[in-house]
């Protein structure tokens, strides 16, 4: 009997998974597109970067908040439901935010924090559903593989999005940017679901009235939170050295550097995801995450007060280099996450990881700026390699996580 295929090749095999794979990223656009359309108009709008601020945060607080919610939502009933409901609403927040920018005087800015807050409570779960029903459709031999082309393909889709914004900007304006990425994120919504049903993995049953699930927690299983925190902490590493290197060029009078820079850490990711797919799959994790931690020490090495003035060429370089270890780390995560929970409860799982990446971020915006206004973008750059060595450490000295067991369904009469 011949074997398997691995690899890239055996994904495109899959029937049906390239159509399923290529609107997950679609479905994921609008959220790289968002940030930089609204904060355009609002400060249009208000005239205030501290309104672009909190909007911004009321936006991510409600999609951190409703991440573990929504993947229960997804784990119990209908996936195609959840993203019909969560596109409209999603939708509808975004075109709310847009008409009072237009309408509306600066001084209503509040209804618009509040609104956002809403807004994100509706975001719509694309990345952790897929995540969730991956090993669903490949099964264990192929699953490592499927989340390392998506951790590379999402690299793509983060460069991406601002890209398709500033071009709707520069033709139209902020608030069509808006716009198109609320109808965009709809549309992939829409046809992302109708995907997902033509699979058989979208459709499932609502739970019966009179039928209650007694689970405890995900968060009462140990090697689940030494996941999450794992995950948090790559994340806040991320955010540290994105910041850093955009202050850098601004220290040296070069901002528009800052989008070269990330342009060469983003294509050591997607040249480090390609490598692990094709040439290197049973590369340890841990190896994973210590060439990440090992990448983001030799940056801060290069970067002041540690150096005064370097060679721009090996900036790129390590930048490059170190980045080859990002896409692998983020796939690390993800098969992580899916290992340390029940197949019934992983949209929820990686419901919970949204939410910590959301606060890993928020957190190392907040510590990087102080890092930064004290001595310079070497120490917040060293401290998101500290933070990748803690998660070295969890993920060489954790115990190995196995999936907890759903708990019994009871029936209770009405």
């Amino acid at each position: 009997m011949a074997q398997p295929m691995s690899g890239v090749k055996g994904l495109m095999r899959v029937p049906g998974l390239p159509q399923l794979f290529l609107w997950s990223m679609l479905g994921r656009l609008n959220v790289s597109a968002l940030p930089i359309a609204l904060s355009l108009m609002l400060v249009r709008w208000s005239n205030s970067y501290v309104v672009v601020g909190l909007v911004g945060c009321a936006l991510t607080l409600g999609q951190g908040a409703a991440g573990p919610l929504r993947g229960r939502a997804a784990d119990r009933g209908s996936t195609v439901r959840l993203l019909v409901i969560t596109g409209v609403g999603y939708t509808t927040g975004l075109a709310v935010i847009v008409t009072l920018a237009a309408r509306a005087p600066a001084s209503s800015w509040p209804v618009v924090v509040v609104v956002a807050l809403v807004t994100g409570l509706s975001a719509v779960p694309v990345s952790q559903i897929s995540r969730a029903v991956w090993p669903k459709i490949v099964g264990s031999e192929l699953t490592s593989t499927l989340y390392t082309a998506e951790a590379t393909a999402s690299e793509v889709i983060t460069t991406t999005g601002p890209l398709l914004a500033s071009l709707v900007i520069a033709v139209a304006g902020p608030y069509w940017a808006v716009g198109v990425t609320a109808l965009l994120a709809l549309v992939s919504a829409l046809v992302f679901a109708a995907a997902l049903g033509r699979a058989g993995v979208g459709g499932e049953p609502l739970p019966q009235r009179g039928e209650r699930l007694a689970q405890r927690s995900l968060l009462t299983e140990g090697p689940f939170v030494r996941v999450v925190a794992i995950s948090m902490l790559v994340t806040a590493a991320i955010f540290a050295v994105n910041l850093s290197v955009v202050a850098w060029t601004q220290n040296i009078g070069r901002p528009a550097l800052a989008g070269v820079l990330t342009a060469c850490w983003t294509a050591g990711s997607l040249a480090g995801g390609f490598a692990l797919s094709t040439f290197a799959r049973e590369l340890p994790r841990a190896l994973r995450v210590a060439g990440m931690a090992v990448g983001m020490a030799a940056l801060a090495v290069l970067l002041p007060p540690v150096l005064g003035t370097v060679p721009l060429w090996l900036v790129v370089v390590v930048l490059f280099l170190g980045g080859t270890a990002i896409a692998p780390t983020l796939a690390a995560t993800y098969e992580q996450i899916a290992e340390a929970s029940p197949e019934d409860r992983r949209a929820e799982a990686f419901g919970w990881m949204a939410t910590a990446t959301a606060g890993g971020g928020a957190l190392s915006a907040a510590l990087t700026g102080v890092l930064l206004d004290f001595s310079g973008p070497a120490l917040p750059v060293a401290a998101g390699a500290a933070l990748v060595f803690v998660a070295l450490v969890l993920t060489v000295f954790g115990r190995k996580p196995r999936a907890p067991s759903a708990e019994t369904v009871e029936e209770v009469t009405a």
